[in-house]
């Protein structure tokens, strides 16, 4: 994020020497005085002093603040070079935290928070502390944060334009830990989470449109385990899915119509299940049957059909569909058992037979 570019350049900044001023610079903004006696100046132990400026190869200014026997002290200014305001930084007196407010090209405010000034191999720097924020153009509060030696660390809530929370959740030194949370633009839950030391371990939740569930089940080391729910828009289970060491292994299915299809790509079957069992009508086919590519827009009907707005040779997307694939049987299922009358059928589409099926109990075939 910027603020994190401009901590390393203000790092860098604060303990690099001032460039010496070139013949057709522009010192307007500079301080009165001389560098080296009235500003940038340094202690008896050659640490800076007092008032320092820093400014970019064309003489605008890049910052100016003040140090006292080294460290970085009073408020800071950092400037663009077209020079519009890039951050400020407010030293607070007797302690080591600093306020910052850094903020657009055009002015509203990006971000603000706090830095804690720290010594690092002998030289100071600034690490994120606490609570930060994060702004919209519209001055509208996007992301809180929170920061331990320049390390998330805590609370953390990022927000829709409208205000409500997007998601939400903890870290622990820069690892998401706890349970995370996530919302729809009105406030309903989208899914949650529980992580472990940065990885996904323990139970998860995805939810469609209006807050239903639509899968539910257990991470563990990131990966998916055990058995995991699927659920339809009206709230019942779909699918039972097994899976082990994140590979799926087997789905059983429980409400709503599903299909099978075979390694060729051909469609096997299709039927309705309710309650684990086949309920409703069923149907299956051959593995048989010519692929074509028809385009790709729905109502479309002629293979490799131009577009009308398309230049001359140019085609729209297609997609490859079958065609004459013969049925092989169809029928009706009941909590489990065929019911009703059953049609199968040879691989050239003729009927070669018919049953009369009483909840699972054949009553005639004919031939």
């Amino acid at each position: 994020m910027c603020f994190r570019l401009l901590l390393l350049s203000f790092g860098l900044l604060v303990s690099a020497p001032l460039a010496l001023a070139q013949p057709g610079l522009d010192t307007t903004q500079w301080p009165d005085g001389q560098a080296g006696s009235d500003f940038n100046r340094t202690d008896s132990n050659g640490l800076k002093d007092g008032r320092w400026i820093r400014v970019y190869p064309n003489g605008k200014l890049y910052y100016s603040g003040s140090f006292s026997h080294g460290k970085p002290s009073g408020h800071f200014t950092f400037f663009r070079e077209n020079g519009r305001v890039l951050s400020e930084v407010k030293h607070l007196d007797d302690v080591s935290a600093a306020k910052a407010i850094l903020y657009r090209e055009d002015g509203s405010v990006s971000h603000q928070g706090q830095y804690e000034t720290v010594q690092v191999a002998g030289e100071w720097t600034q690490w994120k502390s606490g609570k930060w924020e994060a702004f919209d153009a519209k001055g509208r509060i996007r992301v809180i944060e929170h920061y331990r030696n320049d390390t998330l660390d805590g609370a953390t809530a990022t927000y829709h334009g409208n205000g409500k929370v997007l998601e939400e959740g903890q870290y622990n030194m820069g690892a998401k830990d706890g349970m995370w949370k996530a919302f729809d633009r009105e406030g309903l839950p989208r899914g949650l989470e529980m992580w472990q030391n940065g990885r996904r371990n323990g139970p998860a939740q995805v939810m469609q449109n209006g807050g239903k569930p639509l899968s539910s089940g257990a991470y563990e080391n990131d990966i998916p385990v055990g058995e995991w729910k699927t659920f339809n828009p009206n709230g019942k289970v779909r699918s039972l899915v097994l899976y082990e060491e994140g590979r799926l292994v087997s789905e059983k299915p429980q409400n709503g119509e599903f299909d099978s299809h075979y390694p060729s790509g051909r469609p096997e079957w299709v039927g309705r299940y309710a309650h684990g069992n086949l309920d409703g009508p069923f149907t299956s086919w051959y593995d048989l049957g010519e692929w074509v590519m028809m385009p790709a827009e729905q109502g479309s009907s002629s293979p490799m059909a131009p577009t009308g707005g398309s230049r001359p040779n140019e085609k729209q997307p297609l997609r490859r569909e079958i065609r004459n694939q013969p049925m092989q049987e169809m029928g009706e299922y009941t909590a489990g058992v065929k019911d009703g009358t059953w049609r199968y059928y040879d691989e050239s589409g003729e009927l070669i037979r018919t049953e009369r099926w009483t909840l699972g109990r054949l009553q005639s075939t004919e031939e």
